[in-house]
């Protein structure tokens, strides 16, 4: 990794990224996202998102005509990447989701957020907090998003191809060695990908070993002596969003632990964080290239393209 610091706006919108992970395990919006909306309730019209990966869903349910307004930090849908902006995830614009005329804000529910969550109720706008920070999550949430705009059958065959890829991908890491593995969401800080998180699930759903098992949060600091004496054989590095970023096979910064298995083996990979690191509807593709990350024999090798940031279709 380059030894240049990250300007402000690209450190803010990184840690942004992994805020949102960290408050999306923390919350319990899974469980209260049915009695947020009623199913009598007026389908909505015209929509604030703040999250990326409830954009994501939206366009798989053909809805992406009802988005007026999106979050600060992206990457969203190229058809509407150009939509105002609404503010961020702890902090929505009141004023600007009223001059867009939004009847409903889909967010994740956040403390620092309620306030200006509690204000938009009290002016007649609905606001829907939704997880999509693990597997169940995400499912749970397409169902809502189903049963809000009445594409219930759409969302529930959407669920059924995803939990069908992700278990075909399951089967074909069944018996392969588990090789360790260290996933870095967050530089400058050093923040490592740990239990609970979607990407903890992915590491051991494609053959691997997450280094940090036992950390005490889905993202938190280890000591570089921790991961040092674990030994990865695989490490991923997804802490750096900037346009010329490391990115592809190559040991980078890590070299200078040149007993590491990963970096005397090549295995040390830098990818962009929007390939791994929200996750989504694009579940399936990310496992896809976890395998390749972790078992390329049974895998393939990734392709330059899949070090780099995720382009949505049009």
């Amino acid at each position: 990794m380059s030894g240049d610091q990250p300007d402000q706006e690209s450190n803010l919108e990184l840690k942004a990224v992994i805020l949102f992970g960290i408050l999306s395990i923390l919350i319990t919006a899974c469980s209260e996202q049915s009695s947020q909306f009623a199913k009598t309730d007026e389908e909505p019209q015209r929509v604030a998102v703040i999250g990326p990966a409830i954009a994501e869903i939206m366009d798989e349910l053909d809805l992406l005509d009802r988005i007026a307004g999106l979050g600060e930090f992206g990457p969203w849908p190229e058809p509407i990447s150009g939509l105002p902006v609404v503010g961020g995830y702890d902090s929505p614009n009141v004023e600007q989701v009223l001059l867009l005329d939004i009847d409903t804000v889909f967010n994740i529910q956040s403390q620092a957020a309620m306030a200006a969550h509690d204000r938009l109720r009290s002016l007649g706008i609905r606001v829907v907090e939704l997880d999509t920070s693990t597997f169940e999550s995400v499912f749970h949430t397409i169902e809502t998003l189903g049963n809000i705009f009445n594409r219930d059958a759409a969302a529930t065959q959407l669920v059924t191809s995803i939990r069908d890829e992700l278990a075909e991908i399951e089967r074909q890491a069944q018996g392969l060695e588990r090789r360790r593995v260290l996933f870095v969401v967050g530089g400058s800080p050093t923040y490592l990908a740990g239990p609970g998180s979607h990407i903890d699930r992915l590491i051991r759903l494609t053959g691997g070993e997450n280094v940090a098992h036992d950390a005490l949060s889905p993202y938190q600091q280890l000591s570089l002596e921790t991961v040092l004496e674990r030994q990865p054989e695989v490490i991923i590095d997804a802490s750096d969003n900037r346009p010329a970023a490391t990115r592809g096979r190559q040991t980078g910064s890590w070299g200078r632990w040149s007993f590491l298995p990963a970096v005397r083996n090549e295995r040390v990979y830098w990818v962009h964080p929007s390939r791994l690191v929200i996750p989504g509807i694009r579940l399936p593709e990310m496992a896809r290239l976890m395998g390749k990350f972790i078992h390329p024999e049974v895998f393939g090798e990734p392709s330059p393209a899949e070090y780099h940031e995720y382009e949505y279709r049009s």
